[in-house]
């Protein structure tokens, strides 16, 4: 069964050929019914929680097929629409696009899906690159990359000086009103100090 999805969230988006109306009747031409077509309107792409894509969720079933005017009416970012299309693949949905002209029943279809799945994942092993990059960078140039301590080195030197006293972790992280990790976070910087020293 055909179900189609259209979505505009601004006026620009209507003066380029996105308005509800174009998109609602390019569907009806590819063969969609009226009833089976689900919208979103004035919904920004930063926001995916739309009542007209959550109950088209709902209708479709394994072997049926969503329409929609273009790619980038299933998600808000690359990434997302891959999410949406793979999604939607697992439960045995098809996807067709009017203006790129994708459709998931066709072997060219599929392949296409699983280029922009590659894609995506490639573009989200390059992020953790730069990030990995930066942060090594960062950390040679002297700059902290982590979250700022929220404790003093002579803290971290008494919490290390009780437990080798005898003191509980728990004695330890009352007196000094932090918490069990923190008390084993302290004590390991101190150690570092002393090592260092």
């Amino acid at each position: 069964m055909l179900y189609g999805y259209i979505r505009v969230s601004t006026g620009t988006q209507a003066i380029h050929g996105y308005s509800l109306d174009e998109q609602k009747q390019a569907l009806m031409n590819a063969g969609v019914e009226e009833k089976r077509i689900f919208m979103d309107a004035g919904k920004t792409g930063t926001n995916f929680n739309r009542d007209g894509w959550i109950n088209l969720a709902k209708a479709v079933r394994e072997g049926d097929t969503i329409v929609c005017y273009s790619m980038d009416r299933l998600g808000r970012n690359f990434n997302e629409i891959v999410l949406n299309m793979n999604v939607l693949e697992k439960n045995g949905i098809n996807i067709r696009t009017i203006r790129e002209n994708v459709n998931t029943e066709t072997a060219a279809g599929r392949m296409v899906a699983q280029i922009f799945s590659a894609v995506a994942e490639m573009e989200h092993a390059l992020i953790l690159e730069r990030t990995a990059a930066g942060r090594e960078a960062a950390q040679k140039s002297g700059k902290v990359c982590n979250r700022p301590k929220t404790y003093t080195m002579r803290k971290a030197r008494k919490a290390l000086e009780y437990r080798e006293q005898g003191w509980t972790i728990d004695d330890i992280a009352v007196r000094l009103k932090t918490s069990h990790a923190g008390v084993y976070r302290m004590m390991k910087d101190a150690k570092k100090e002393r090592e260092n020293a």
